[in-house]
């Protein structure tokens, strides 16, 4: 083929042409699979950080269950991160970055130690023939103390407690309460949680009538827990001072004695142990009260009805704040103007009878649920 013949341009022209056409598609070829490689990289980096988010938040959140219960030990918390699908590295990992230890530091110094080789004090299971209160005086007296300046006011107030290590905290457990009956609800009520099988715990605002006698009575023959809740519900007066409230506590009290003949060692504050009320005088109170050997609880489910919630209100939230909690203590009330609370329980007993939750009284032996104290 010689230099500038015919055949010379057809082959020049064909080699131009391959070289316009097919160079680009061979590029563009190239390129494509360095910018999948590229793409897998970085998809296979967002997967990795998103399983890490994922699982930074499963472990907040089982730390969350045991914070939220402010109770417990290092082996409750294993058990229930154990559950929570992430593995000891993951927690490692997570105790790392929120306690900004450096690189360098050991891992198995964070490792933590399952609990068949950790030594875990656990409450014994709680005896199912034990009575909810003691209905005749306790063998052991607690005589009262030179040290407490309140000894004198009403000395036979005094209940024998049971000791911390013996107090039980079951998961799963919901502890339906009721607080400021008796009431003309109060029938109801127990006709619905008998139809169920279901015992519950009732702190009562108590008042010296054969109608209120006859409620407390029935409360207890029921085989249901009862506690003090007040006397008089009046917030200013009962906080006012530790005497005051001694004095309010001892009146509700005695009724329950004096009506049922069980002398209980369990109690609620009105307005719960934190309220706008008792800032000054609460640590005093709880002092005394524990010092008599009773033990008061709050709750971690409010039903919200003294609150004006409605049926669907309460039918759709009690059951999804009891799915968050370890155990739950759940606040409702048996009063005149709580209605609602009356319509909506039967339903709020189906869906947990269902959903196989272990529904019991408060009794004796059941470690409390509080919003600050010995037992938090």
């Amino acid at each position: 083929m010689r230099f500038g013949s015919v055949e010379f341009f057809k082959v020049l022209i064909k080699t131009v042409l391959a070289i316009v056409f097919f160079l680009p598609l061979v590029l563009c070829i190239v390129f494509g699979i360095m910018l999948a490689n590229t793409n897998k990289r970085l998809s296979d980096t967002e997967q990795k950080c998103l399983e890490a988010e994922r699982s930074y938040e499963r472990i907040s959140l089982a730390a969350e269950v045991l914070v939220g219960e402010r109770a417990g030990s290092v082996g409750d918390f294993y058990e229930i991160y154990k559950k929570s699908g992430n593995s000891d590295e993951e927690l490692i990992a997570y105790i790392r970055e929120i306690n900004g230890y450096e690189e360098d530091n050991a891992a198995d110094d964070l490792k933590p130690s399952p609990p068949e080789t950790q030594p875990v004090s656990t409450p014994p299971p709680p005896e199912t023939s034990a009575p909810v209160t003691s209905t005749s005086p306790p063998e052991e007296t607690i005589e009262p103390t030179e040290e407490s300046p309140y000894a004198g006011i009403h000395e036979d107030m005094i209940v024998t407690p049971v000791g911390a290590e013996d107090l039980v905290r079951e998961q799963g457990t919901v502890y339906l309460t009721f607080d400021d009956g008796p009431s003309q609800n109060t029938y109801t009520i127990l006709s619905l949680l008998r139809k169920y099988d279901v015992k519950a715990t009732f702190f009562v605002v108590p008042s010296r009538t054969d109608e209120c006698y006859a409620l407390l009575r029935s409360i207890v023959s029921e085989g249901h827990s009862i506690g003090v809740h007040s006397a008089s519900h009046d917030y200013e007066k009962i906080y006012a001072s530790a005497e005051a409230y001694l004095e309010d506590f001892y009146e509700a009290w005695d009724i329950i004695y004096d009506a049922t003949g069980v002398k209980t060692s369990l109690f609620r504050f009105p307005g719960g142990s934190v309220n706008d009320f008792n800032g000054e005088t609460r640590d005093t109170i709880i002092g005394e009260m524990t010092r008599r050997g009773f033990r008061y609880f709050d709750w971690n489910v409010d039903s919200n009805d003294a609150g004006g919630a409605s049926w669907s209100e309460m039918y759709n939230t009690i059951p999804s704040d009891i799915a968050q909690n370890y155990r739950s203590v759940v606040l409702m009330h048996d009063s005149a103007p709580r209605e609602n609370t009356v319509y909506v329980l039967e339903d709020i007993l189906k869906v947990l009878v269902w959903e196989g939750y272990k529904l019991d009284k408060i009794n004796d032996n059941t470690m409390p649920v509080q919003f600050a104290g010995p037992y938090a």
